[in-house]
């Protein structure tokens, strides 16, 4: 459990957030309401929320390393943009 400080100004609009959900009859507390707004947050930003985000090997690019194969191209690093763009010589 962590706590939380918050000026006075997102206290009081805090109060009044819970107060509205009471009088719509939803009731709630400040803990619930956090947590909630944390989870609600976190989707938006396209974030899983029981994702495992501790090990990088398990992260599907990660993963998706084991699926690469050999195009067989010498210097593809340096000439992904020629291949890519058909570029011969032009910019």
């Amino acid at each position: 459990m962590s706590i939380i400080r918050i000026d006075k100004k997102h206290a009081k609009l805090l109060d009044e957030l819970v107060s509205l959900l009471l009088l719509r009859g939803k009731k709630t507390t400040k803990k619930d309401l956090i947590a909630k707004l944390i989870e609600e947050a976190m989707i938006m930003e396209g974030i899983e929320i029981d994702a495992k985000t501790n090990s990088p090997t398990e992260d599907h690019a990660w993963k998706g390393l084991n699926e690469v194969f050999e195009l067989g191209i010498e210097d593809l690093s340096e000439k992904v943009d020629q291949i890519l763009y058909e570029l011969n010589g032009e910019d």
